[in-house]
């Protein structure tokens, strides 16, 4: 644990003393045009050569997460990318994870349909994904594929949610000397209640239940709380903590930090 707070700190020493004030990519000390948009294409000197556009029908938008999550069980920490595009009903999202002892994790890639039978109602299928770029040492990392359907129902500034998730577990099961692991696939399940406290900041709490990849595993059953708060009108953060309700259920805290074009 000490050695993980140590790596910690000296990483949040090294990004304080890196200034990039317009997140183009170029040091402040080196940058010759200081206030270039976020999405611009930039030379080497931080001056713009190309922009990005956007369309601006208001149809569509754009978000990048980076996040931070600690796991209590193993008393770890890992970093988080995800950056999802949309486009009226569409869908599309990337995300991968760094783990500290583990070195890269899963990357998963899915898109999804969201459609609204009532002004109250909507209703989100998806399918995904999960790219083997986990380094195993066992190497038995395979392709994974999975499908997942969400249900949300608004009642003013609340809201009652739940939804089903499932993957078909790929990796090949290991047979040892004196070892045996067989994978099955996995299935989910959650549901929850949410709502706007103020303004800016909405708030959930929900209930999972997720068997486990092994068939000699116990599932998982999880309390949420979830938080998101919008800064502006581009800077958001969400953050949340999930506790473990049996001894095979691990608890973890979470925040991320987004930006939405």
């Amino acid at each position: 644990m000490k050695k993980t707070v140590i790596v910690y700190l000296l990483f949040t020493i090294l990004l304080l003393a890196y200034n990039d004030s317009d997140f183009d990519g170029v040091a402040d000390e080196h940058d010759l045009c200081p206030n270039s948009t976020m999405t611009d294409i930039v030379d080497l000197k931080g001056c713009t050569i190309e922009k990005l556009v956007l369309p601006k029908d208001n149809l569509s938008h754009f978000d990048i997460l980076l996040g931070v999550n600690y796991l209590s069980s193993s008393k770890t920490i890992n970093e988080s990318f995800q950056t999802d595009y949309y486009y009226k009903n569409f869908g599309l999202q990337l995300r991968t994870a760094y783990y500290e002892e583990g070195g890269a994790g899963d990357t998963s890639l899915g898109l999804s349909y969201t459609f609204h039978p009532s002004n109250k109602l909507s209703v989100r299928l998806g399918s995904s994904l999960i790219l083997p770029t986990y380094d195993s040492a066992l190497e038995n990392n395979n392709l994974d594929y999975g499908a997942s359907l969400a249900l949300n129902y608004q009642i003013n500034k609340s809201s009652i949610f739940g939804g089903i998730n499932y993957t078909i577990m790929n990796d090949d099961d290991i047979n040892g000397s004196n070892y045996t692991i067989t994978y099955q696939n996995r299935e989910s399940y959650y549901i929850g209640l949410g709502s706007y406290l103020f303004e800016k900041l909405y708030s959930s709490l929900s209930y999972a239940s997720t068997s486990s990849s092994y068939k000699e595993g116990d599932s998982l059953h999880n309390l949420s709380l979830y938080n998101y708060y919008l800064i502006n009108k581009n800077w958001f953060t969400n953050f949340g903590y999930s506790h473990g309700l049996d001894e095979a259920s691990s608890s973890q805290s979470y925040i991320n930090l987004g930006y939405y074009f």
